[in-house]
């Protein structure tokens, strides 16, 4: 009975031998790097980053690709751009281009002695593609206890209840923080003049919704309107800067318009002869506040507590700003001059500025890239990217591209008769 039994295990062994191993592929997962928002730091954004990763890769589910694997892919099929993805229907279209069936974005953001960690999980595939859950925290702790957050909210966004949108919860061994952080102080001084005659205006902090809604006329895919909050002031240039101001800086001016004299606005530079620009400005006035504005500061100060098309309203005019006067649809046509016009030729809009729409566009610090769609608070764009943003149109340009939400895609390296820039500046 023994020697019959022993013959039975060693046919069920060679008949397991000969069995075809199976190979039980998993799904390929892809964790973009946290972006740092409000006051957190860059360095730790990319910390948490890797402690997200090594979460789920430690959940044994998917194949999570590593942050070199990305950039790997992401160099192979020319979409290295997409590495500053934010926008979920740009991390969808990364992630089929890549091979990924999902997707996990997010954010570190810290407002006074608050941290806040936002994930979400995108699902690429399929009519249904989109958010599938969201986790978020908020952790009044210091630096290296975010790093018990982080491996927290990786374990929700990625838990069985996928599909459902979770509530933001309590940290683990914190709770929700009633706290609300004091505004910053405002300056005593709304409005300055420097010395070389560049005027100046104080924008008080706010929250805005930045980018077009669905119903705008003649908006464009890359406008995704979401909600911007700006936790400080700054400064803005009540006008773009001049062909005269330009010559006082650097002793020259390569303006194609310069038979429109010193009071019109420079163009035909380059982003970065801006940059240098501002640069010597800050040498000039021994100071170091003076930067071009970011893309969400440009907006809000552009809107100045308006919601539509434009400042003015839905339509534009030529005795509003200086376009080609082709209207948006249901506008009255204006008059086209061929060329620039002295800064502050048009009414100011309700912060004090002038020529928001039109004249020349102005450059903007942001590299380009995809809008988020929660909620940001003192957003600086992506991190990389191969172009940089001009904003308000020019004076060439018909009334769409003078929307408070147009964004034009610059090269740093560009010129263009339709280009200039307006200084801000930091308090």
């Amino acid at each position: 009975m023994s020697r019959i039994n022993c013959q039975l295990q060693l046919l069920f062994l060679v008949i397991l031998l000969c069995i075809p191993s199976v190979s039980f592929a998993k799904e390929k997962l892809a964790v973009m790097e946290l972006k740092a928002k409000g006051d957190a730091k860059q360095s730790i954004a990319e910390a948490l980053s890797v402690e997200v990763r090594d979460a789920i890769h430690n959940q044994g589910d998917y194949e999570v690709l590593s942050k070199e694997d990305l950039a790997a892919i992401a160099d192979r099929t020319r979409m290295r751009q997409s590495l500053g993805c934010d926008d979920t229907k740009c991390l969808i279209g990364f992630g089929q281009a890549i091979g990924t069936k999902y997707m996990v974005a997010g954010s570190v953001s810290k407002l006074g002695d608050t941290y806040s960690i936002n994930l979400r999980l995108i699902d690429t595939e399929g009519k249904d593609a989109g958010v599938k859950n969201r986790a978020s925290q908020k952790c009044e702790c210091a630096e290296d206890e975010l790093f018990d957050t982080a491996k927290v909210v990786a374990a929700l966004v990625m838990g069985e209840n996928k599909g459902k949108v979770s509530a933001p919860v309590e940290a683990a061994g914190q709770t929700e923080t009633t706290k609300k952080p004091k505004p910053p102080p405002e300056p005593a001084v709304k409005t300055f003049t420097n010395s070389i005659g560049m005027k100046f205006v104080y924008i008080p902090p706010g929250t805005f919704l930045m980018g077009s809604s669905s119903d705008e006329p003649k908006r464009n895919w890359d406008e995704t309107q979401h909600q911007v909050t700006f936790t400080k002031g700054f400064f803005m240039q009540t006008t773009e800067v001049t062909q005269g101001q330009w010559r006082e800086i650097t002793g020259e001016n390569l303006s194609f318009f310069r038979k429109c004299g010193d009071e019109c606005p420079v163009e035909m530079i380059t982003w970065d002869e801006a940059r240098q620009f501002i640069r010597l400005l800050n040498r000039h006035e021994k100071t170091d506040k003076y930067r071009l504005p970011t893309e969400a500061e440009w907006e809000y100060a552009c809107r100045a507590g308006t919601t539509t098309a434009f400042s003015f309203g839905k339509c534009l005019d030529t005795e509003q700003a200086k376009f080609s006067g082709f209207p948006m649809p249901g506008c009255a046509k204006g008059e086209y001059r061929e060329t620039t016009v002295p800064v502050g030729s048009f009414p100011p809009n309700a912060f004090g500025l002038y020529d928001m729409h039109g004249n020349v566009a102005e450059l903007c610090e942001d590299w380009y890239g995809y809008y988020p769609e929660e909620p940001v608070t003192d957003p600086k764009g992506p991190p990389m990217s191969d172009f940089r943003i001009s904003r308000g149109g020019g004076w060439s340009l018909t009334a769409e591209w003078c929307r408070c939400a147009h964004r034009s895609k610059v090269s740093p390296m560009a010129t263009n008769k339709n280009i200039g820039f307006r200084v801000a500046g930091t308090p």
